[in-house]
């Protein structure tokens, strides 16, 4: 069997159910592979030892054909009818299903009643007013449409920031596990994506080698390797198998710091930081600090470049020329968040809404990580799709974690929920509800177009409640997918400062929201932040790190950030309402 996730199998059933849904298919075998998709991605089990162990069939909604699917690609990592499937649609057409709002029934009508079989004919036959011919669909529909269109191409050729990390991690084990250490000595994801920029064009990893003749050989042939692009004596260009464009540098020992802090930006950075050693009649580049007789000052750590320009030493995640060498100069900059100082996660689901762990697995696996605590924080009542919780439902699951408590020694578990805002800005349960929980997340889950003056009103009023302690994903954008609905964050911003209601950098990989950007903001406003990883599976509370990252790009110390608080002064932050 192939080495293969719960995650991508789910998505690739996904898939299917979307290309049937293009070809018309029969609506309960799409329905079928539809809730396959969302069953596979939340459970628990390995569904690889499940396939082995023949109990597939024993998930609830896996039936036996969905079986042999899954079968399919545990061993040929395909399905061989949604292959048939693609062969007959132009790709174009399926891709259009990744548009925001536009799903593949859509993309059903807009093939076979419009001829529309790639973005370039989709964009041609809104902006044309084409699709206003289809039943159903208006001139907001197609204005609609086309907002979504722009701002998927914006992204499309981009990857996330966990896509870059994960697959640098994996080149570089491979790497260090194939080739054999004589041939080099150090390596780093540098670029963009160690800047923890949320979204990346390429990925790039330097590599002390004092044979780079001979990496490069080595180089193209690892399994990673679909495409090799070019390939140099320093530099060689490839795509990985998940098509992801990998560009490598070699340089040498001596010249690996200087060259880790060029090419690891940004531009803007580099080019203020070349200045300063100009000021110092030095060169600075990939090469070194270069006198002006051609002799290098002695490098042996990107910390030595910093010291020599008479600068203190500045995380990547800051450099971008946003006042970090003003800070570094003057001995200002902040004492960046690390991950370490995370004291627990407060944005989390269970098996009560639509996580794949009890409550007790799910805390169980975060003391395990030194955590001191947890909030468990399933959805609210209006969120049926991901089975949000009725008022009795919330009633019994306050009554478990109640007992659990009891039963964990040095582990506390907050009762919490992510309640819905909602159109109104009234909130998903009444406050004599909310009253009985540790915790209140705030998040909106629908209406996301409203115009930007009445969803800066919905979510103000959402903050201004007093049982509310944070406001989730308070942007509402999906990374290269949806984008942020429209409101005055600055306002809401100013009110969270007002009302003690922290915002969240949700650490999702396809959220990172807040970004850095407005992370900045809060804390310049003296607002409080919480990172959280809105684990569905234990296994999610490593998304952290991107958040942790995202923090420190967004110059926070960990006095910023509620969670970083011991457990009783998180509970004094928690009853703010009370103290007021």
């Amino acid at each position: 069997m192939i080495d293969i996730t719960n995650k991508e199998i789910a998505k690739i059933i996904a898939e299917f159910a979307d290309l049937l849904a293009i070809k018309g298919a029969n609506d309960f075998k799409i329905r079928a592979y539809t809730n396959a998709a969302r069953k596979i991605e939340s459970l628990g089990d390995d569904i690889t030892e499940l396939a082995e162990e023949d109990k597939l069939e024993e998930i609830n909604g896996i039936g036996s054909g969905i079986a042999e699917s899954i079968k399919e690609i545990l061993e040929f990592g395909i399905i061989e009818e949604m292959e048939a499937v693609k062969q007959e649609l132009p790709a174009g057409v399926l891709e259009m299903t990744n548009i925001p709002g536009l799903g593949p029934k859509t993309a059903h009508k807009f093939y076979y009643e419009l001829g529309i079989d790639n973005l370039k004919s989709l964009q041609q036959a809104l902006e044309n007013g084409d699709v206003r011919k289809l039943k159903g669909f208006g001139k907001k529909s197609e204005e609609k449409l086309l907002h979504s269109l722009n701002n998927y191409e914006q992204y499309v050729d981009k990857i996330i920031l966990a896509q870059a990390v994960k697959t640098a991690r994996e080149i570089t084990a491979e790497i260090e596990e194939k080739i054999d250490s004589e041939y080099f000595n150090e390596i780093k994801m540098c670029g963009s994506a160690r800047r923890a920029k949320e979204m990346t064009g390429d990925l790039d990893i330097l590599i002390a080698a004092d044979k780079p003749e001979k990496l490069s050989d080595l180089l193209i042939e690892l399994d990673f390797v679909e495409e090799v692009i070019g390939a140099g004596k320093t530099k060689v260009s490839i795509r990985t198998r998940r098509g992801i464009q990998t560009d490598f540098r070699m340089v040498s020992s001596e010249e690996f710091p200087s060259a880790l802090h060029y090419f690891t930006g940004s531009k803007a950075h580099n080019v203020r930081m070349r200045q300063l050693a100009k000021d110092r009649n030095l060169k600075l580049n990939e090469y070194g600090l270069i006198r002006e007789d051609g002799s290098k000052l002695e490098i042996n750590s990107e910390e030595d470049i910093f010291n020599e320009l008479g600068l203190d030493y500045i995380i990547p995640e800051l450099r971008e020329d946003q006042g970090e060498i003003e800070a570094a100069q003057k001995g200002r900059l902040p004492k960046s968040i690390e991950l370490e100082d995370i004291k627990g996660d407060l944005h989390l689901h269970s098996r009560y809404s639509d996580g794949a762990f009890t409550i007790k697995e799910m805390a169980e696996a975060a003391k395990k990580r030194g955590y001191q605590y947890i909030a468990v924080t399933d959805h609210s009542q209006s969120l049926s799709i991901a089975g949000g919780l009725s008022v009795e439902r919330l009633e019994k699951q306050i009554a478990e974690i109640d007992q659990l408590n009891q039963e964990m020694s040095e582990f506390n578990i907050l009762k919490g929920i992510e309640v819905d805002i909602l159109k109104d800005g009234s909130l998903d349960y009444s406050d004599q509800i909310l009253e009985k929980l540790d915790f209140v997340i705030a998040s909106i889950h629908s209406h996301f177009d409203m115009p930007a003056a009445e969803m800066t009103e919905r979510i103000i009023k959402a903050v201004k409640n007093p049982h509310v302690n944070l406001i989730g994903h308070p942007r509402g954008g999906m990374l290269g997918g949806r984008a942020p609905y429209e409101f005055d964050l600055d306002k809401v911003i100013e009110a969270a400062a007002e009302s003690s209601t922290a915002l969240e950098i949700n650490s999702s990989p396809q959220r990172l929201d807040l970004n850095a950007k407005w992370a900045r903001k809060v804390k310049k406003a003296g607002g409080l932040i919480s990172i959280n990883t809105d684990a569905h599976h234990y296994r999610e509370y490593d998304d952290i790190e991107l958040g942790v990252a995202t923090a420190r790009r967004g110059w926070l110390e960990k006095e910023d950030v509620i969670n970083c608080l011991d457990y009783q002064k998180l509970i004094e932050f928690c009853c703010k309402d009370e103290a007021d």
